[in-house]
């Protein structure tokens, strides 16, 4: 069986989502509930010290009340300060 790649582009990968039918399990999920915080984060903090993101990304992962990965939020910072958004 052949391997399916996913989309490339952000437009597809969008489109997809909001194409994919609601799972009530996977919105009880905390990645799942911090998304749109994390989106806003991401859009917000772009270019902005990576410690800086960090301390945003922290505070959008508990307040859903989760305990944040650490190394996770350290990798996403970097890429936000450097102008990309790792959540789309």
């Amino acid at each position: 069986m052949a391997r399916r790649h996913p989309p490339q582009s952000a437009l597809q990968r969008e489109l997809l989502r909001l194409l994919s039918p609601p799972s009530p399990r996977l919105a009880r999920q905390p990645g799942e509930r911090a998304l749109p915080a994390l989106l806003e984060v991401a859009r917000t903090h772009a270019h902005r010290p990576a410690a800086e993101v960090r301390a945003a990304l922290e505070d959008a992962v508990r307040s859903v009340g989760a305990e944040p990965d650490q190394a996770a939020l350290t990798e996403f910072a970097e890429q936000i300060e450097a102008g990309e958004n790792p959540f789309v």
